[in-house]
């Protein structure tokens, strides 16, 4: 996942996640109905949010769920998500 400020520790600053060709998401989208992805995001940011504060990364795993949150709003759009943005 790609968070907008590498400073997080997130996957835009970690190499196991530039290394691959396609991320995990990217491979849902293209089995996955639009309603299994936004359920999977969904489900990804309450996983982030109740577990924030109790791993010592709280602000980390909100920035986390955030982007959950703004690819569940993708995909009810339509939009594609783009994990390296």
């Amino acid at each position: 996942m790609i968070l907008e400020n590498p400073a997080t520790g997130a996957a835009a600053d970690q190499k196991h996640y530039q290394t691959a060709e396609k991320e995990p998401v990217e491979v849902m989208q293209m089995y996955f109905t639009a309603q299994e992805l936004y359920g999977f995001c969904k489900g990804n940011a309450l996983k982030y949010i109740l577990r924030s504060r109790f791993k010592g990364t709280e602000l980390k795993d909100m920035e986390k769920a955030l982007q959950y949150m703004k690819w569940s709003v993708d995909v009810l759009h339509g939009v594609p998500i783009d994990p390296r943005k």
